[in-house]
């Protein structure tokens, strides 16, 4: 079953995409999240329906939706910060799903998405936000937004490190990505994020030029693996 849907996000109505394997129920869903809007980033990008077509067929739900100021969603583009409870709302709305099995709820993010998704991860360690992600996705997520976002976390709370063992984290980026320093990956976020694997799939760039259904694959072994 596939069907648009509208949900609140503060004040703002957003639009999304919402797909459940047909007589299923007590589903694991993956909220996916699309890269820049200002890029023409939407929830029609390619690499998003291929991740969400690939999760469909192993028996994983999705919504796709579009950021704030994106399409029909209501508001501006908020540089990321209002991005982040855009994501929070969307896992809010698909934990009332009587469909939905509300422990198997993962995110996945591509490149923007990404950077948001991060951010939201390290606010859930550090700010105590209540929501119940099992799993997250990090696909092409640029260098520079995770060193920055991880630098004024670890150092706002000390406790940081321990905290964030426990969740699943998949790192995914192209070995010719231009915005990916591969020390930072092989370093900084194992020292600090504990991942449970970082993937880089060689010979492919940002865009995962030629690379698209082996990214999917991966994304949705992961999932496949830590919702089910």
């Amino acid at each position: 079953m596939q069907k648009s849907i509208e949900f609140l996000s503060e004040n703002l109505t957003l639009e999304g995409v919402i797909s459940i394997p047909e007589s299923k129920d007590n589903i694991p869903c993956v909220i996916l999240c699309h890269p820049h809007p200002l890029y023409g980033g939407d929830m029609y990008n390619n690499i998003v329906i291929d991740i969400a077509q690939n999760l469909y067929q192993l028996g994983i739900g999705s919504l796709l939706f579009n950021f704030r100021g994106v399409g029909n969603s209501e508001g501006t583009f908020d540089n990321g910060k209002g991005e982040v409870t855009d994501i929070i709302s969307a896992y809010k709305y698909i934990a009332t799903l009587p469909s939905i099995n509300q422990a198997k709820i993962g995110i996945a993010g591509y490149s923007f998405g990404a950077s948001t998704t991060f951010n939201l991860f390290l606010q859930i360690q550090t700010n105590d936000i209540d929501i119940n992600i099992e799993s997250f996705a990090f696909i092409a997520c640029p260098s520079n937004n995770l060193q920055s976002l991880l630098l004024s976390n670890t150092n706002s709370n000390i406790n940081f490190a321990d905290q964030i063992l426990s969740i699943k984290k998949l790192f995914v980026y192209g070995g010719l990505d231009e915005l990916i320093e591969q020390d930072l990956y092989n370093t900084m976020l194992r020292d600090f994020c504990k991942p449970s694997e970082i993937i880089k799939i060689d010979h492919t760039d940002h865009f995962f030029s030629n690379e698209i259904p082996q990214l999917s694959n991966k994304i949705g072994d992961f999932f496949n693996s830590t919702l089910k």
